[in-house]
């Protein structure tokens, strides 16, 4: 049922207020009735249009309702990745809470469904689809649908928490010669030598790529949106065994699972079945840390916004540390 809404003003200094039929109110802090009318007139618009819930604590949108909206802006303006798990994120809730389902009524129990519901995935997958509903949902508090974003509280699936796998140097080079298809292997080459994520190189298009291949613009990533980095003499090899064209440079492979299964495929083959696409990501940052460098620089090389990511490396650094810090300065007297 609707709220009712009225314009009301306090006696005691004037000031004009909503009142709800919930006896709440909300002042418009103006003593000047024109401007009191021209408030309440927006606020009861916004009201009916259901817009209202952080004003009178009640949302009459639904989750398909909000669907729709969400769609549309997330996929003008998210990468295409992300759109596509925040989009099944939010499909997933809507198969449990139900297409009218309030968005304020959506909460744990609906997530704990799901939780049962998926229980043979990999607690990584359970976590994603997780991960991605409450990213959906906050966007519902940022638009004022909500007050707080009701998925905030609910916990992941606990899973054990392993170092990442990567190729070294040496398994890197074997991985890379083993590759037949000269398409395949400048893609590989390019994501074990910049670390990228899979759909940062997939859009990567020419005009965002420097003539000289020494700088490349990444316009939208998971964590960045416009940010610039560096083209090492790998990739600029790679650019050139290409040829400069227009549009993506990356353009035989479509969809990003396709790609995801082909480099799976090889790896197999080359007797790393036990990695993935991502894992290239990981080995270029293996890698640069036991080359010396440090977890901030790579974490910078990486698009990492913060040191909590970069993290996972810090094994990888502590052992490099302990191969530099010994010392030998020949026989030394140090008597008893």
């Amino acid at each position: 049922m609707k709220l009712s809404m009225r314009l009301g003003k306090r006696q005691s200094n004037g000031v004009y207020f909503v009142e709800f039929d919930n006896k709440k109110r909300v002042s418009l802090k103006t003593r000047n009735a024109d401007e009191a009318k021209r408030l309440f007139n927006r606020y009861r618009k916004e009201w009916l249009a259901g817009k209202l819930s952080r004003i009178s604590g009640e949302c009459s949108k639904t989750l398909e309702e909000f669907r729709k909206e969400y769609v549309e802006w997330a996929e003008a303006i998210q990468p295409r990745s992300t759109f596509r798990s925040n989009r099944l994120a939010l499909d997933k809730l809507i198969h449990y809470a139900g297409k009218s389902c309030k968005l304020d009524k959506v909460g744990i129990k609906h997530i704990d469904q799901m939780k049962a519901d998926l229980k043979k995935l990999s607690p990584n997958s359970i976590n994603n689809y997780i991960r991605h509903a409450r990213v959906v949902m906050n966007k519902a508090k940022e638009w004022g649908y909500v007050q707080v974003n009701p998925l905030s509280a609910v916990k992941q699936v606990k899973s054990e928490r392993h170092p990442p796998a990567f190729l070294d140097r040496k398994q890197a080079s074997e991985f890379i010669a083993s590759i037949k298809d000269i398409d395949l292997r400048r893609l590989v080459v390019a994501y074990l030598t910049t670390g990228r994520r899979r759909s940062e190189l997939l859009n990567l298009e020419w005009k965002d790529v420097c003539e000289d291949g020494s700088r490349y613009l990444l316009r939208v990533s998971k964590t960045n949106s416009g940010q610039w980095f560096p083209g090492n003499s790998m990739f600029r090899a790679v650019l050139n065994s290409i040829g400069r064209g227009t549009g993506r440079v990356f353009k035989r492979w479509e969809h990003p699972d396709t790609l995801s299964h082909k480099i799976k495929e090889a790896l197999k083959e080359s007797g790393f079945g036990h990695l993935r696409l991502h894992d290239l990501r990981h080995s270029f940052a293996s890698i640069k840390i036991m080359e010396g460098y440090s977890l901030k620089q790579v974490g910078e090389l990486l698009g990492h916004t913060s040191m909590t990511a970069t993290q996972i490396y810090s094994h990888l650094s502590d052992d490099h540390l302990a191969e530099i810090s010994e010392m030998n300065l020949g026989p030394v007297d140090l008597g008893d």
